[in-house]
C-alpha cells in the first residue's frame, strides 16, 4: 500500500460507512409520531463501530490462530477449517461475542429510550456502527489483496446480506432492552434470540462451501438467498413494530 491508495482507501472508507447510516436513516424515518434523538443515535452507532474494532479483533485472532491466514470473514472459517473448533467459533463464539458487544452499546444509551420501539432503532444503529467498521476491515482486505473488482463485489454483498443482519438481530436485543425498562422483565431472551439469529446467518453464509458436493455450483447461491431471506423476514417485522401505534 502507498500514499497513491489513499484516496480508493477512501472510497472503500464510504463504501462500509454509508450503506450503514442509509439504513438507520431509512429505520428511524418510519418511525410514527416522535422519532429518536439523532445526537444519541450517532452515538450509539459510534460506539457499536468502536467496540467491533475490538471484538472483530479477538475473532481474527482467533480465526488466525487456527489457520495461521491472513483477514477471512467470520463465516468463511468453518467452511477452510471444518473442525469443532471452528463451529465452536463461528457458530457459538462469535455470535455471542459481537451480539453481547453490541447489546452494550444499547443499553449504554438506554436511558434515552422511551417506548420499547426505541429499542429497534437504538438496537440497529449499534449494530450498523459495528457492521461498519465489520465492512471496511474486509473491504479493505478485498482491496488490497484482489484489487477494485473484488472489493466492489464484497461492498455490494455485504450491503444487502451482512451489514442488515447486524442491524436486524441488534434491533431485537434492543427492543427487548427498551422493552424491559418500559414494563420491566428480562431483555436477555431477546439477546438469546439475536446471538441465535446471527449464527443461523454464519451458518447458511458458509452453506456454499460446506454443500458443494451436494449442490454443486447452486450451493453458494442457495445459502445467499436463504440468509438474505431470513434478515427481510426480521426486517419487514421491525418495520411493522416502528409503524405500529403500540410497540
Amino acid at each position: 500500500m502507498n500514499l497513491g491508495d489513499a484516496p480508493l482507501l477512501f472510497l472503500v472508507f464510504l463504501a462500509a460507512v454509508v450503506p450503514s447510516l442509509v439504513i438507520l436513516l431509512w429505520l428511524r424515518s418510519l418511525e410514527r409520531g416522535r422519532k429518536e434523538n439523532w445526537d444519541y443515535l450517532l452515538l450509539t452507532f459510534a460506539f457499536g463501530s468502536a467496540v467491533a474494532a475490538a471484538a472483530a479483533l479477538l475473532i481474527e485472532l482467533a480465526a488466525t490462530s487456527l489457520l495461521l491466514d491472513p483477514i477471512i470473514r467470520e463465516y468463511e472459517l468453518l467452511a477452510l477449517d471444518p473442525s469443532a473448533v471452528s463451529f465452536i467459533t463461528i457458530i457459538i463464539l462469535a455470535p455471542l461475542v459481537e451480539e453481547s458487544v453490541k447489546a452494550l452499546g444499547v443499553k449504554r444509551y438506554s436511558r434515552h429510550m422511551w417506548r420499547p420501539r426505541s429499542g429497534l432503532v437504538f438496537g440497529a444503529a449499534a449494530g450498523l456502527g459495528f457492521a461498519a467498521t465489520e465492512n471496511f476491515l474486509y473491504e479493505t482486505t478485498a482491496f488490497l489483496a484482489d484489487g477494485a473488482q473484488a472489493f466492489v463485489a464484497l461492498a455490494v454483498l455485504r450491503s444487502f446480506s451482512a451489514t442488515l443482519m447486524h442491524a436486524s438481530a441488534t434491533s431485537i436485543a434492543g427492543y427487548g432492552i427498551a422493552r424491559s425498562k418500559t414494563y420491566g422483565g428480562s431483555w436477555w431472551p431477546y439477546l438469546a434470540i439475536a446471538v441465535l439469529m446471527h449464527a443461523a446467518f454464519n451458518l447458511l453464509a458458509s452453506f456454499g462451501e460446506l454443500f458443494s458436493d451436494t449442490y454443486g455450483e447452486a450451493a453458494g447461491s442457495i445459502g445467499l438467498v436463504l440468509s438474505v431471506l431470513m434478515v427481510v423476514l426480521i426486517l419487514l417485522f421491525i418495520r411493522s413494530r416502528l409503524r405500529g401505534y403500540h410497540a
